[in-house]
């Protein structure tokens, strides 16, 4: 079976959810360094879709967008993009400072950074998913 690319991402995404969750898991078990390193991983992956594959795809909506400022896919692909490049810089910045330390204490102290990151990463990836599937017919509105 060959798989589009928005197929491959939608793939990559849902790989990067999982991630995500077993590195809460770990965080929740008090194995930080094992957090911070499957949520470097969930950065890097999810930096290669940003670049490669979303960032073309929201270019390639430009002109809809622009057309249709008012559009409800529209406004939901610019707060999906705006959420997603918000939660990546974020993720890079506390996965930088993570690998520049020693001590997992520095990491505590970001510890409002990391959940409000969380939460836009959240949503940015259930808004991707709501938007494939408009985008693609799953459904309709």
């Amino acid at each position: 079976m060959a798989y589009t690319i928005p197929q491959l991402n939608l793939i990559l995404q849902v790989i990067i959810a999982v991630v995500l969750f077993v590195s809460l898991a770990f965080k929740q078990k008090g194995k930080f360094i094992a957090h911070g390193g499957t949520m470097l991983v969930a950065v890097i992956l999810n930096a290669f879709s940003f670049f490669w594959i979303m960032g073309p795809s929201f270019l390639g909506l430009g002109s809809f967008v622009s057309e249709q400022p008012s559009n409800i896919l529209s406004l939901a692909t610019i707060l999906h993009g705006i959420l997603g490049a918000v939660a990546e810089i974020l993720g890079i910045y506390i996965v930088a400072v993570w690998g520049l330390r020693k001590s997992t204490q520095q990491c505590i102290r970001k510890r409002t950074a990391m959940r409000i990151t969380l939460i836009l990463w959240l949503v940015a990836l259930f808004s991707g998913f709501l938007l494939y599937a408009i985008l693609y017919g799953i459904i309709t509105i």
